[in-house]
């Protein structure tokens, strides 16, 4: 016989556990869809300063964090890397025109009008995201081919809403074009150099200063001339 106190009841083999329930851990309530938004704007955002200031291929994901306030982890749970910041960088200017562009349009019937509506959009967009333009102008060359015709598939859908407004127009008798294509490049590129050249005209005009006077400088020639007074 053994000695010692004796065992407890149920203290042999096969009693139940006296281990404490376990307690569910208690989360948080996911972000909303509005903060996830905020948040990948605020990380845009630095990455366009960042980019701007020392360019893509000398900038850091490090600096990139320092400048939004959050950390390097945090910025891996929205962009893979450096590229997926860039690509994302250039398509939030393409959504912008591919916006905007239409919006415009749509508060005018008459094509003339319709064409200038289009044009001031889409150099609004330019002049309001001139930071991030002019980084799309500079390192898109660094992405890869696959990622380069994404961006140039959307880019010809933008220009396209311009070349509609321009044969719209050419449709209606209201300007003489022969190249819809050329006269719809013209203007592209008149609009993409207001971050990069407009700088060189004396004296230094504003936005709509800029605009207009290159519309009437693009359009005035091909517009038919009015029918002169009968004598």
């Amino acid at each position: 016989m053994s000695g010692g106190n004796p065992a407890p009841p149920g203290a042999g083999k096969g009693a139940p556990s006296r281990t404490a329930p376990a307690v569910p851990r208690r989360r948080g309530r996911p972000p909303q869809p509005e903060a996830l938004e905020e948040r990948r704007k605020q990380i845009l955002a630095a990455a366009i300063e960042i980019f701007g200031r020392r360019g893509f291929h000398d900038a850091t994901m490090q600096q990139i964090s320092r400048a939004a306030g959050i950390s390097v982890g945090l910025i891996y749970q929205y962009f893979r890397d450096k590229e997926d910041l860039l690509h994302a960088v250039i398509n939030g200017i393409l959504d912008s025109y591919l916006r905007e562009i239409p919006a415009a349009r749509a508060t005018e019937t008459d094509p003339l009008k319709r064409l200038h509506a289009a044009v001031r959009a889409y150099f609004r967009v330019v002049d309001e995201h001139r930071a991030a333009a002019l980084i799309g102008y500079r390192e898109s060359r660094v992405l890869p081919r696959a990622r380069m015709t994404e961006i140039m598939a959307r880019e010809r859908q933008t220009t396209g809403l311009i070349a509609e407004c321009v044969t719209e127009c050419r449709d209606a008798g209201v300007l003489e074009v022969e190249d819809v294509e050329l006269l719809t490049y013209q203007l592209v590129v008149y609009v993409h150099a207001w971050p990069l050249h407009a700088w060189r005209l004396e004296p230094q005009p504003g936005g709509e200063a800029y605009i207009q006077r290159g519309l009437a400088q693009m359009l005035r020639p091909v517009q038919p001339a009015p029918p002169s007074s009968a004598p």
